[in-house]
């Protein structure tokens, strides 16, 4: 059997309809690229109908949220204040060994020179004035600000002919200054400040001069714009830690945004600059330098051992911050508007990323961290038609390769003509023409969830246990995968813990505790569309098909072609009466599954005439509906009676608007020869004979006598 030729996936067979059994999509033609798609690596083939973990696997490139962000308007930032010397604040001057200097005593202003009282090391706040020139050849025009890791300056560098940074390393504490300097001289990125040089006479770092100005929110700025810089500052993170480097103050003030000119066109860009609390994974002893209002609590097992994760603290804190505005009232509790489902991921992800109570909930690296972002981008943006879309594998999740219509996607099934009734009015009632998914049904479709490359609690004893309780589940051995679940031993919060928990539930039947199980994996993986297909599920298992909608709404707008989302939102808007929202829905699935060659096409037009024919709680199709909907019928393939049961669906419905019933008694027995049982077909021809008008016998009639004649 062929195997997918898909650099993306490369991991299914190809079944005899020439479909992927992993991805669900037609193999690339020989030596064509796919277009536009980005290559994950490290993708694993899903564990059969009932998901589970795949080991050693490594994480697919995070950054695609980047790929849908259009900036718009780049912030200009060529006006530069006039050129003012500025002098050191008090509650910033330190020597070189750290020690507070130059401070206020007895009503009288602190020294800007002298010694410093506790180690004796000279100190000087004056030499840097504007118009002097260091080292012949640095101009210093002004300064650009000042604290315990030094004064930075602004200056021009006569040899290149450019603006320059010089940071007086002479002002700032003695260990950093150095950590700081042997830190950025092996640095290269583009989102991480860059070192030109040393300069021994001070001593001072000549830095890269960014023209823009320290992070900050306009009020024009789009929700995903500023979400894109703080997905630019992952980056920049996540090349600090491969090199076993901690930043230790990402804050507003340490991000500098400007406009850079590339490929022809402006874009918005960030960079991270002041390293100087940089420190390796090595370094011994407490957090001494840091930012209170953005670094973890001062209890937090960060400040004795700090890890990338005290770096992601900061970021999540600094996107919080320039996203208030956003983001839901805490002094105001509610959900906020739900049309904004992007808005509820984003408060989901930073309260993770900031969760005190349970430190070991938050994100362990950058890369764990701008997965989830780059969802949360997707959900954003999904409102806007202009949003440019990536059709992206999960990384969390293995692929849906079941459509899961609920009999939406197929023509009625025969028993729902046999077991019809005929009333006393002569008209036919048949059972809703489909369902939500089975319990059942759905735990089997629902797609597999992979191991988490940067979960630490995922042992092979682990994944053991899970394999066990996913066979217990194929089962139905519902004790079994409880007890399996528990022998795991993984945390209450863990996903994949409340992910099976959630499958557990629905083969039980209780939906309810299901959607319980799945609001914790949104809690843990906000940028996921998984966790939320699975709520819209138990919604509309529990006959809340408007709560239902929200769900498959934002998955279905968000991944138009995920199959299973939009035939769940064309259910449940047929049954809150927007027959043509549910049109809407299974055209615009069919046209994504027809563009980008997915299986379920053809379930997607059928769910498209039905819905135009339904009869569903007393709502009758109109006219033009079932003139369309005989129109596509007959475009559709007719193997397996599928022509003739669409047509009885469609008269089905004409009968019930007309009350003209005899076409439809004349097209059952045509359906009848369909049915696999004799029982089954005489029902159908019953059902036939009782839709027809009585027949009238000439002896029935009667006649009229005439009253004048006689009677013998």
């Amino acid at each position: 059997m062929a195997r997918c030729n898909r650099p993306d996936c490369g991991r299914g067979d190809v079944d005899f309809q020439g479909f992927c059994s992993a991805c669900s999509r037609r193999p690339l033609p020989p030596s064509a690229p796919e277009a536009g798609r980005a290559t994950p690596a490290g993708q694993s083939k899903p564990a059969g109908p009932v998901p589970g973990p795949q080991a050693d696997r490594a994480r697919p490139e995070p950054w695609w949220g980047l790929d849908l962000v259009d900036a718009g308007s780049v912030p200009d930032f060529t006006d530069e204040p006039a050129d003012v010397e500025l002098t050191v604040p008090e509650e910033r001057r330190f020597c070189a060994n750290g020690h507070p200097v130059g401070r206020a005593h007895d009503g009288k202003p602190g020294r800007v020179k002298g010694f410093c009282p506790h180690c004796l090391d000279r100190f000087d706040f004056t030499r840097s004035r504007v118009g002097g020139t260091i080292a012949g050849r640095y101009d210093v025009k002004r300064m650009l600000g000042a604290g315990g890791f030094g004064t930075a300056l602004l200056a021009r560098d006569r040899n290149l002919g450019t603006d320059v940074v010089l940071k007086d390393l002479s002002q700032s504490i003695a260990k950093t200054a150095h950590q700081e300097r042997d830190a950025l001289l092996g640095l290269r990125h583009d989102s991480i400040v860059r070192i030109y040089g040393y300069e021994p006479e001070g001593p001072y770092l000549v830095l890269e001069y960014v023209r823009g100005k320290p992070l900050s929110a306009r009020a024009d700025d789009r929700l995903e714009v500023i979400l894109a810089h703080s997905l630019q500052i992952l980056q920049a993170l996540d090349y600090l830690h491969a090199r076993d480097l901690l930043h230790m103050d990402v804050k507003p003030s340490n991000i500098i945004r400007f406009g850079d000119r590339g490929a022809g066109e402006r874009r918005d860009r960030v960079r991270l600059i002041d390293f100087g609390a940089v420190r390796t994974r090595e370094d011994q002893g407490s957090v001494d330098i840091y930012t209170a209002a953005y670094a973890p609590p001062k209890a937090d097992p960060e400040h004795k051992f700090p890890t990338a994760g005290f770096d992601l603290f900061c970021l999540a804190k600094t996107l919080r911050e320039l996203c208030h505005r956003h983001l839901p009232d805490p002094a105001a509790p509610g959900l906020p508007d739900p049309a904004a489902p992007g808005v509820l991921a984003l408060d989901r992800l930073l309260k993770r990323a900031t969760d005190t109570r349970t430190p070991e909930r938050r994100f362990v690296s950058a890369r764990q961290f701008a997965e989830q972002l780059s969802g949360v981008i997707r959900q954003v943006g999904a409102a806007s038609p202009a949003t440019r879309r990536v059709t992206r594998p999960s990384a969390i999740f293995g692929s849906m390769t079941e459509p899961l219509h609920g009999g939406l996607g197929a023509p009625r099934p025969l028993d729902h003509w046999v077991t019809a009734r005929v009333g006393a009015d002569q008209r036919l009632t048949m059972v809703p023409p489909f369902a939500a998914p089975a319990p059942a049904d759905a735990v089997a479709a629902l797609p597999a969830p992979l191991t988490d490359p940067d979960d630490p609690g995922m042992t092979r004893a682990c994944e053991s246990q899970l394999a066990a309780c996913r066979t217990a589940l194929r089962n139905g051995d519902l004790k079994s995968a409880d007890s399996a679940l528990d022998e795991t031993r993984l945390p209450g919060w863990s996903w994949i813990r409340a992910w099976y928990g959630g499958l557990i539930a629905l083969v039980r039947g209780d939906a309810s505790a299901a959607a319980g199980h799945f609001g914790t994996v949104c809690d843990e993986l906000p940028g996921e569309l998984i966790p939320l297909f699975a709520l819209g599920l138990c919604a509309e298992i529990r006959g809340r098909p408007t709560q239902a909608r929200q769900y498959f709404e934002t998955v279905a707008d968000t991944a138009p072609a995920l199959g299973a989302a939009g035939f769940g939102l064309a259910r449940t808007y047929l049954r809150e009466g927007q027959r043509g929202n549910a049109v809407l829905a299974a055209e615009r699935l069919a046209g994504e599954l027809q563009a980008r060659e997915l299986r379920a096409e053809q379930e997607a037009r059928i769910a498209v005439v039905r819905l135009l024919a339904a009869v569903a709680d007393s709502c009758v199709p109109a006219e033009e509906d079932l003139t369309m909907a005989q129109s596509l019928a007959d475009g559709l393939p007719g193997g397996d009676g599928q022509q003739t049961r669409l047509r009885a669906e469609i008269q089905y419905g004409r009968s019930a608007v007309t009350g003209d019933w005899l076409a439809l008694s004349e097209m059952i027995p045509d359906l009848a020869k369909l049915a696999v049982t004799r029982q089954d077909f005489f029902a159908m021809i019953d059902h036939a004979n009782r839709l027809r008008p009585p027949v009238e016998w000439w002896w029935q009639r009667g006649f009229r006598r005439n009253p004048h004649e006689s009677r013998i």
